[in-house]
């Protein structure tokens, strides 16, 4: 007989994580105004009503009949348009009236009075090269220089020798609101009833309480039948089911223990003095499958597997030696028995 079992510290570690808000995140959603996904739907219903007519049939209208000219192609070439044309006019104000730019053949802006390159002379520094230690400039160069207002005067950001700027602590600024914020989320997080991790962590152990005393109370029930007998065969690793029993002459003493047994891929074992063990409880603490094997190695195919974080507990008729080992990882695994 085998039966899978959560371990009940992983299945309470589970529950603590839950998160049981979930009609509140549902109102959430639907608003202050409770409204539902059958709202939008009316709402896009209405607007839809008042839709009353197509767009192509509202540009098709006689409102819209030559209210625009008709096309003409703009090119290089284009003489002064005597018409109203739709197109791009660069135009210039000379202070009375607006004139059209010029352009000459060539594509190029025609302007008055060109500068030449000698009145352009002398006009622009020498280049100086910029570099991290470049000193307080003492004449004009070409760069950029990164000035900071302080309300009076622009003056030079100051960096340290490491290229880092230098800034005053004293005057970076509070965020106002950063208080109100994080009260308004614990307010909410905590909803209506002011509810706390106290308040859950004790209904948590409510419910723990109550599991254990229904689970004790179906185990006491009286449809559990009574030993049948033991029977004289290995089930393990074959395709029949039977019905595993416990002999009730079995000694009323304490189980023995082997806790924190390391499981890798290398196979392991561990040994149980005769006549062995009767009833065997295997619990496997960690997050990866460990496979076992009963009075022998752990087959090639078709392993007993101890799934992460579960209980396997079985009867066997001497159980002398226990193998173990993992796919892949490591693994932690506690045993007890009788024998």
């Amino acid at each position: 007989m085998l039966i899978d079992i959560v371990d009940p510290v992983y299945l309470r570690d589970q529950i603590a994580k839950l998160d049981l808000s979930i009609t509140g995140l549902r109102d959430a959603l639907r608003g202050t105004g409770n409204k539902t996904l059958t709202d939008l739907d009316t709402r896009l219903g209405t607007i839809e009503g008042r839709l009353d007519v197509a767009l192509s049939t509202r540009l098709a209208e006689a409102t819209f009949t030559n209210r625009f000219p008709s096309g003409a192609a703009l090119s290089d070439a284009l003489g002064n348009p005597t018409t109203t044309i739709i197109g791009s006019a660069l135009l210039a104000f000379d202070g009375t009236n607006w004139r059209r730019v010029r352009v000459d053949t060539n594509n190029r802006l025609a302007i008055q009075d060109p500068p030449t390159l000698p009145t352009l002379n002398g006009k622009f520094p020498s280049a100086t090269a910029l570099g991290d230690t470049l000193g307080n400039p003492t004449t004009t160069i070409l760069g950029s220089a990164l000035l900071g207002w302080d309300g009076s005067y622009w003056r030079r950001l100051a960096a340290d020798t490491s290229s880092r700027l230098k800034i005053n602590a004293e005057v970076v600024a509070n965020p106002p609101n950063l208080d109100i914020t994080l009260s308004a989320h614990r307010d909410a997080i905590r909803g209506t009833g002011n509810k706390t991790l106290t308040d859950l962590e004790s209904r948590l152990a409510s419910i723990l309480g109550k599991l254990d005393v229904n689970l004790s109370t179906r185990l006491a029930d009286s449809k559990i039948p009574n030993a049948l007998g033991q029977a004289s065969l290995d089930v393990v690793g074959s395709t029949m089911y039977a019905l595993g029993v416990v002999d009730y002459t079995l000694p009323s003493r304490m189980p023995y223990m082997i806790d924190n047994i390391n499981v890798t891929t290398t196979e392991s074992s561990t040994s149980i003095a005769t006549p062995g063990a009767k009833i065997v409880k295997i619990t496997n603490k960690s997050d990866t499958d460990v496979l076992l094997g009963i009075n022998g190695s752990v087959p090639t195919t078709n392993p007993l597997v101890l799934k992460a974080r579960t209980a396997k507990i079985f009867c066997f008729k001497g159980v002398t030696a226990i193998y173990y080992k993992t796919a892949s990882g490591t693994a932690t695994i506690s045993i007890e028995y009788f024998n």
